[in-house]
């Protein structure tokens, strides 16, 4: 409903500047803004002021709009425009990312499975399905196999195919295709890498199987057969241990200037096994989500987040071109550190750097920011009634100078990454909620409404 009632919000907007027969049309403030900012002369340096804390309560109808927020700025007196454009993976991204993160040279496993990893892959057949687990005592019962199944004739057939002993090659990225199987890569000192190469995304881990995850996830019960309530409590890694390993996989993949830490917390990697307790905790450290900074900004972990083209520039009519009407992503990385060094890497929806379109844009004094980011929470809510699903409160927590995608009218290729507030905010059914915290992202340029989620 609340969707439903800010795009008719969006639709009234655009009525407003439907032209009648005694006048001429209104042109599109959104639109005009983008095009005026990319052809426009840098302003000089300068340090953008806001205040380190906002506190305001907001009272509606049915709703406070609580805001008790930091105010995040980056350390920089130059505010950079950029432009991106999509990119699709390459076996060249994969050689960048194996030589940021691990040590070479490398080599490709020619079979695509060895005869340990199927005759582990058919134990877990034959062991069955999990019919109950108990999440107080990790108890488990499976249903024995009766019969076998069609994976289980598959495996045995790779298993009579398969060599047995693994042969290696140089690794050669240009031989490299997207494949559901995963690569086999071995290092310079003996360790395996599984790749998963996609055109948007590749992963790169040191357990076949492994699950990297987060401490909620490990305190919500990570495997069946694992209790609920553990914590990560045998991390020997720092944390500025950890962060210095990331600057240098950014630094080496030519990305510092492009990326930064938007978000640290603790992680671990484990596999599920076939025996009793069924999972096996490989090491604990830090689990990292590296955004796009766009030249300079406060990285955030969801700042760009997925945009369609934006109704309000395109005045009643989507989009009729297909390419223009594709989503666009910001690309991310996550990466896992412990005190053995990276294990694990992913790196999701690519994009590429076309230009600095601008070195330096002045933005909306902040202020006006404020003004902005109070009617757009109000027109948000405006849904609520005395009876609005037990949402009582709207608290805003953090308010964030970051960048994020802004599209170009009329240009399929080509997209701004902008200066963009993001707003961090829940409402008070839902804030309790591990990882469910709410965005806004306004234009910090001429502060129109960017994206609500």
């Amino acid at each position: 409903m609340k969707r439903l009632l800010t795009i008719l919000f969006s639709f009234l907007l655009l009525c407003a500047c439907v032209p009648t027969p005694d006048q001429e049309a209104v042109v599109n403030k959104a639109d005009h803004s983008i095009k005026d900012t990319l052809s426009a002369r840098d302003a000089e340096a300068y340090r953008y002021e806001a205040p380190e804390h906002w506190n305001e309560t907001i009272e509606m109808k049915n709703l406070n709009i609580v805001i008790d927020a930091d105010v995040v700025l980056p350390e920089t007196d130059r505010y950079p425009l950029q432009t991106i454009q999509r990119h699709t993976f390459t076996g060249e991204d994969v050689q960048t990312l194996l030589n940021a993160c691990f040590t070479g040279p490398f080599e490709l496993r020619e079979n695509t499975y060895s005869m340990v990893e199927l005759e582990e892959d058919i134990r877990f057949e034959l062991r069955g399905n999990v019919v109950d687990w108990d999440d107080e005592t990790g108890e488990v019962t499976f249903e024995p196999l009766i019969e076998d199944t069609e994976r289980l004739t598959e495996l045995r057939t790779m298993m009579a195919q398969c060599p047995v002993e693994d042969t290696f090659v140089p690794f050669d990225p240009a031989k490299l295709s997207t494949r559901s199987e995963p690569y086999v890569i071995r290092t310079e000192d003996g360790t395996l890498l599984y790749l998963s190469f996609q055109k948007s995304a590749i992963q790169v881990q040191t357990a076949r199987n492994g699950q990297v995850q987060d401490e909620h996830t490990v305190w919500s019960g990570g495997f069946i057969g694992e209790p609920w309530h553990r914590t990560l409590d045998h991390i020997t890694v720092t944390e500025e241990e950890a962060k210095e390993k990331a600057a240098a996989v950014l630094d080496r993949a030519g990305l510092s200037r492009q990326f930064g830490i938007g978000l640290m917390e603790k992680g671990r990697i484990a596999r599920a096994i076939v025996e009793d307790p069924y999972y096996q905790v490989l090491s604990e450290g830090y689990l990292l989500r590296i955004s796009r900074n766009g030249g300079g900004y406060v990285p955030f972990p969801q700042g760009g987040g997925v945009y369609m083209e934006d109704q309000r520039s395109a005045l009643f009519e989507m989009p009729t071109e297909e390419s223009f009407a594709q989503e666009w992503s910001q690309d991310w990385f996550e990466l896992y550190v412990s005190e053995n060094g990276v294990g694990y890497v992913g790196w999701f929806d690519p994009n590429e750097l076309v230009a600095e379109a601008s070195e330096n844009v002045q933005l909306m004094p902040f202020s006006e920011i404020q003004s902005h980011i109070r009617d757009d929470l109000r027109y948000s809510y405006a849904w609520t009634d005395e009876d609005s699903r037990g949402i009582t409160e709207l608290h805003v927590s953090k308010i964030i100078l970051s960048c994020a995608i802004e599209r170009i009218p009329n240009d399929p290729d080509e997209a701004a990454l902008v200066p963009a507030w993001v707003v961090v905010y829940n409402d008070s059914r839902s804030e309790k909620v591990k990882g469910h915290e709410k965005l806004m992202l306004i234009n910090a340029i001429d502060g129109s409404y960017l994206h609500v989620g």
